[in-house]
């Protein structure tokens, strides 16, 4: 049996104090295989992001388990984990290639490795030709896929994302 990829093992995410406390996850359990390609689908308000936010290490749960690998997850693992936000976060003065190579720039990889890395997840999402493009010369749709390819080149196989397509 192959272990799972994702685990999490009866977690809960409470967030307020005492009378205004509000369960956001109760006893989820999920594991997700290596390969899988996993959608959550809810209503608003139901926790999806919460359960990406703590599968991405940018919150500890308040019971249970988050494990990648085996390993448990208690901070952003950046090396083993993408995460692909609803906003494409891009920094407004850097190209479309320097914005996909920066989470490698602040890993010091050198900077031909990772600008070919940059540009073959530019030429993968379609955007061969706008390497040198700032983020105010790109249409919406094109900026969403500058932040996919930024979270596809930081990541070894781990991509975590919310409303990914325009």
């Amino acid at each position: 049996m192959t272990r799972a990829l994702v685990a999490i093992r009866g977690v809960s995410q409470h967030f307020g104090a005492d009378g205004a406390r509000v369960s956001a996850l109760e006893d989820i359990d999920l594991e997700v295989p290596d390969g899988q390609f996993v959608s959550l689908v809810g209503p608003s308000g139901c926790g999806k992001s919460t359960l990406l936010s703590l599968v991405a290490g940018l919150r500890l749960p308040s019971r249970g388990a988050v494990l990648c690998d085996g390993e448990p997850i208690t901070a952003p693992m950046p090396r083993k984990v993408g995460m692909i936000f609803q906003e494409a976060n891009l920094l407004p003065w850097l190209s479309a290639v320097d914005n996909v190579a920066f989470p490698l720039k602040l890993r010091h990889v050198p900077k031909r490795e990772r600008l070919d890395a940059a540009a073959r997840m530019l030429e993968l999402t379609g955007l061969a030709g706008f390497e040198d493009r700032l983020p105010h010369q790109l249409s919406g749709g094109m900026k969403q896929r500058v932040a996919i390819a930024r979270g596809r080149c930081c990541a070894s196989g781990r991509k975590l994302g919310r409303r990914c397509s325009s």
